[in-house]
């Protein structure tokens, strides 16, 4: 009795203007059986228009289980009870016009179309992990660029992809995407300068004299740095500055030849002052000179003809650097006072000048 009267409010729904001639009674099984071809088709129409393929419909009237993956939602669609009154018995309940996803959302008739369509027309599916996070995408789309393009992902001129985005899609793999960043590195580069010696005739030969002093070089470089998956992946040089140029040091070498000292005569004898100051007086110095004379080897040997210096090996009245130098005044270098004084003037003369100029220097920098 219950469904005697469902069936004839459904009828009622349906026919609520006066039915045509040669229409059904409304109420009866075959009013009931015609709306119901009526909403099939108009079914038929809608899917039809959304590019459900054929295939795809008759499986669904058929009552076949079907289930679908989309994004990373599993769709189940599963077949209704015939309704009274249906020839075959395979209409498809589906309930409000949504399809029951596994974990509780819903997705709509035209997303499974959709998908249907796309698998249908060739698709392909494949995964793409950017920066760790992982989304699958089905597409149509004839390169891996396209297929990220239409999937809203977009992909930065220095960001890593381990595939070729001009290349097809790789169907069923997996494509990582590393996002980059840049930023810009200073680096400070030091070339250290050189040393050019050059010679002058005006410097005692062997003395070495500083002209120009060397200066490092110092360069600062500007990169721009970019890092993907903290690793390096590009450097690029944007900018260089010279804060200060590379001078090399100048150092004036000395070639002047000393003057031989005649061979001391006979006559010198006697305590070594004494002998100093006649060769002084001999060479035109006066008093002032020996006075500088005096204070100089006093403070080198003491005026002792034997002064050996353990540090330096110096030698004698003069401190000869080697004592041997002396043999140039006379082979009894080692012991006579006279050619030792000879010797140590003549040194004086060459390279200072006067004895003055010499105990002047060893004031200053403590040795002549």
């Amino acid at each position: 009795m219950a469904r005697h009267t469902a069936e004839r409010g459904t009828a009622a729904l349906l026919n609520e203007t006066t039915p045509a001639a040669g229409a059904p009674a409304p109420g009866t099984r075959r009013a009931l059986r015609l709306a119901e071809e009526q909403r099939a088709a108009a079914a038929e129409e809608q899917r039809g228009s959304i590019g459900l393929p054929g295939l795809a419909v008759k499986a669904m009237r058929g009552g076949v289980l079907g289930a679908v993956v989309l994004g990373t939602g599993a769709f189940a669609v599963t077949q209704g009870p015939a309704q009274a009154g249906t020839a075959d018995g395979t209409d498809l309940a589906v309930e409000a016009g949504t399809l029951a996803l596994r974990d509780g959302d819903t997705a709509s008739r035209s997303q499974l179309a959709g998908r249907l369509a796309l698998e249908a027309d060739g698709a392909s599916t494949f995964t793409v992990s950017v920066d760790g996070e992982a989304r699958k995408i089905t597409t149509t789309a004839a390169t891996l660029g396209e297929a990220l393009r239409e999937a809203g992902i977009v992909v930065g001129g220095d960001d890593v992809v381990t595939a070729s985005l001009g290349a097809a899609v790789p169907d069923g793999q997996t494509v990582e995407i590393l996002r980059a960043s840049a930023e810009h590195v200073t680096e400070e580069s030091v070339v250290k300068h050189g040393v050019v010696e050059k010679e002058d005739d005006s410097l005692p030969e062997g003395e070495r004299k500083v002209e120009t002093e060397g200066v490092d070089g110092v360069t600062t470089n500007t990169y721009r740095v970019v890092t993907a998956g903290d690793e390096e992946v590009s450097r690029e040089l944007v900018a260089t500055v010279v804060s200060s140029a590379k001078v090399d040091e100048v150092v004036l070498v000395g070639t002047k030849k000393a003057v031989e000292a005649p061979a001391p005569a006979a006559s010198y004898s006697g305590d070594p002052r004494a002998i100093g100051r006649q060769l002084a007086a001999a060479r035109g110095w006066g008093a002032d000179q020996f006075t500088c004379l005096d204070n100089l080897w006093t403070k080198e040997s003491n005026w002792s003809v034997t002064a050996d210096n353990p540090t330096s090996s110096a030698y004698g009245i003069p401190q000869a650097l080697p004592g041997s130098k002396m043999a140039s005044a006379g082979a009894d270098w080692a012991t006579n006072p006279a050619t030792q004084i000879t010797w140590g003037l003549g040194y004086i003369a060459g390279r200072y000048g006067t004895p003055c100029g010499a105990w002047s220097h060893s004031q200053s920098v403590g040795w002549y």
